[in-house]
């Protein structure tokens, strides 16, 4: 349920692999997605001071950061 959800929100590349074009079945299903999703919003509050420092090193990926901040804060609404 968390996975589709997840899925729903777009923001299933920052969980796992997405599809490939030669692939013919899907990779995960939504039941791993959803393990995943949690596993993943945990490592980002657990890098997050870290993360910050590095920020401040090269301010030119501070928009890649905030997009994953952005992406942690949707797969966090829907655990």
């Amino acid at each position: 349920m968390t996975g589709e959800k997840i899925q729903k929100k777009m923001q299933i590349k920052y969980v796992t692999r997405v599809k490939e074009k030669n692939r013919y079945v899907k990779r995960h299903s939504y039941f791993y997605i959803g393990l995943h999703g949690k596993d993943w919003v945990e490592s980002c509050l657990f890098f997050e001071k870290i993360a910050e420092s590095l920020m401040a090193l090269s301010p030119h990926k501070r928009p890649n950061y905030q997009r994953g901040n952005r992406a942690a804060t949707l797969i966090k609404s829907t655990l």
